[in-house]
């Protein structure tokens, strides 16, 4: 063979080696976080707007996330929304959300939560759950300090980066 062709050769194999070996993406259904507040600040009047705008920062910044992984194909889980009304929220309906991944032809759901235990501490939940059989897959979480957007966005990305998009067995 000549040394052009085997290096092209050398450089194709390379090329191939190096590609991710994920299939087509995985079906999954993306439910809003929750937020859940520990702290004592509501006893004494605060409200929580800041946070409920951070949670749907979240859930849209999981989404996109997941969706430009290449791994995961993110399914709306709008047609279900209603459904998932009856139940409160996808994070504390008691595996509800397994059955409405499903129904939507997702083969997963994954839902999370962010708890406030202080001003300064939140910890940062994703719980990713097949759809099929309703048990858990894996459960994440991760401390924060900080309650601004850029410690929830950092918290939300070290699980993604370092945990969900892992390969795990």
């Amino acid at each position: 063979m000549p040394r052009s062709a085997l290096s092209v050769t050398l450089t194709g194999l390379a090329w191939l080696a190096s590609a991710p070996l994920h299939a087509d993406p995985t079906p999954v259904a993306v439910f809003d976080m929750s937020f859940i507040n520990f702290s004592q600040e509501v006893d004494y009047g605060a409200t929580n707007e800041a946070e409920h705008a951070r949670i749907a920062m979240l859930n849209q910044h999981l989404r996109e996330r997941l969706d430009e992984s290449g791994r995961f194909r993110v399914v709306d889980p709008a047609p279900v929304s209603a459904e998932l009304a009856m139940h409160g929220d996808a994070f504390t309906c008691n595996h509800c959300e397994a059955a409405l991944a499903r129904k939507l032809g997702a083969g997963l759901s994954i839902t999370g939560a962010v708890q406030k235990m202080s001003v300064l501490v939140q910890t940062v939940i994703l719980r990713e759950r097949d759809s099929d059989t309703g048990e858990i897959v894996a459960l994440y979480q991760t401390d924060i300090r900080g309650n601004t957007d850029i410690a929830w966005k950092r918290g939300l990305d070290f699980l993604i980066d370092n945990r969900l998009l892992t390969d795990h067995p």
